[in-house]
């Protein structure tokens, strides 16, 4: 086939892997990239006691400190993914990260924690370039909102994955008072935890070494400098997505990263307890919430998909509203969960209309870059500061006892601002989005 884009030659249909096992391949690689994420969320108690760090510090450890390289080196794997180098870029993430993860159940040191967490965002950086520069180049573009819901399903089902097992083998781990490695010795059941995460990764890499990706006809010279003036010239409206797709992932990253946390502190859950009860919901709410949005973006006409995907975005912001009151003041653990899972699905349901718009603002040539420089952007200033943000609140505010209150304090503001921003984003000039085949 002949894929779109600048320096577009023919491309053997049959050549490297494809269909459900490149699927599977992606999937599996986001899957465990956010599980390997969010597993700290976790063992915030454990970590908090051992090293005694402040609700700051451990906000830092659960959002900026993850961010910062992750959002800084981005773009610069998104012009290695216009230039075809995608599986080269999946399997270094893949060993750089699962070295991270285990650094980090090493650490003796806040310090050291956060520089595993730095470095866990470095090897993470690489990955949604590369996943959906192959998306956009094999993948038939009326069912593009669906291949980008199961991307980022497969982040939802990570993060429950890490939560569901994750909580379970951390149970099991405590029960048994830790565990006991070749060359390392006894571990506590937080640090132990840690290093059992590591497994998974192994086999995935040698999974991906052993296959050969389909080959993507590489971009001539790719600048950021060309998607930096693709995105300004039709700033009215990519401008006020990103704002509204930085709201949205705010939110979700922050109840992700508190959440265990929540659960542990008003409502009286152990750790593993959590995990174990969250990871369930988190199970069937986030997919859910995504797939949802995908097949209504696929089944929109052409001409209406532009806007549809932030107004979609918009109304998932809304929704979220009331449904983190009821989360947080609920008296009861039932109704608190119930609406924590309302509230899992709907933050999911605006991931895929945040990407799958940019995907049909971009042409093909520039999307690794364009994506890269979108998720960077969107990651730097939404999950580098809402945990952070939480924590201050929690220390200086509310205090300790009311997560709850502070969060609803923080998604009212980000959340109200944001439905704003992508009403303006779906009112954009039309004229800005026509161009949506150009070459750039």
């Amino acid at each position: 086939m002949t894929a779109p884009g600048l320096g577009a030659r023919a491309v053997p249909e049959r050549a490297g892997v494809s269909g459900w096992t490149l699927a599977a391949l992606l999937t599996g690689v986001q899957l465990s990239a956010a599980s390997d994420r969010f597993l700290v969320t976790l063992v915030t108690a454990p970590v908090k006691q051992a090293l005694a760090l402040s609700d700051a510090e451990l906000g830092f450890l659960l959002g900026s400190a993850f961010v910062v390289l992750y959002a800084l080196t981005m773009p610069l794997f998104g012009t290695l993914a216009d230039r075809g180098h995608q599986r080269r870029i999946l399997l270094g993430s893949l060993l750089v990260w699962t070295l991270a993860t285990l650094g980090f159940g090493l650490a003796g040191s806040f310090a050291a924690l956060a520089l595993a967490r730095l470095v866990l965002g470095l090897g993470q950086a690489g990955l949604a370039p590369a996943v959906l520069s192959l998306i956009a180049h094999h993948s038939e573009r009326r069912r593009m909102g669906l291949a980008v819901s199961l991307f980022t399903a497969a982040g939802s089902l990570g993060q429950s994955f890490a939560l569901l097992s994750g909580g379970a083998l951390f149970a099991w781990l405590t029960a048994r008072g830790g565990a006991w490695f070749p060359g390392l010795g006894p571990l506590p059941p937080w640090r132990a935890l840690f290093v059992l995460a590591c497994l998974p990764n192994l086999a995935l890499i040698l999974f991906a070494a052993s296959i050969r990706l389909p080959p993507t006809p590489p971009v001539t010279r790719p600048r950021l400098g060309t998607a930096f003036a693709w995105i300004l010239r039709r700033r009215s409206i990519y401008l006020p997505h990103f704002a509204a797709a930085a709201a949205a992932v705010l939110m979700g990253r922050t109840l992700a990263a508190w959440g265990p946390t929540f659960y542990v502190r008003n409502h009286g859950m152990s750790p593993g307890e959590s995990g174990v009860t969250l990871g369930l919901l988190l199970l069937v709410g986030g997919p859910l919430g995504h797939l949802f949005a995908g097949l209504i973006l696929d089944r929109l006409a052409p001409e209406r998909r532009r806007p549809a995907a932030s107004w979609m975005l918009g109304l998932g912001l809304v929704l979220a509203l009331p449904l983190v009151g009821v989360m947080a003041l609920a008296p009861g653990q039932t109704i608190s969960l119930g609406a924590y899972a309302l509230l899992v699905a709907t933050l999911g349901f605006t991931s895929p209309a945040a990407l799958t718009g940019v995907q049909w603002l971009t042409p093909v040539a520039l999307r690794g870059r364009v994506n890269a420089l979108f998720i960077a952007a969107v990651t730097l200033t939404a999950s580098g500061t809402g945990p952070l943000i939480l924590g201050l609140l929690a220390d200086t505010v509310f205090g300790a006892d009311h997560l709850g209150r502070a969060m609803i304090a923080l998604f009212l503001c980000v959340g109200g601002a944001g439905a704003g921003f992508a009403a303006l984003a779906a009112r954009g000039r039309q004229a800005s989005a026509r161009p949506i085949h150009a070459r750039a």
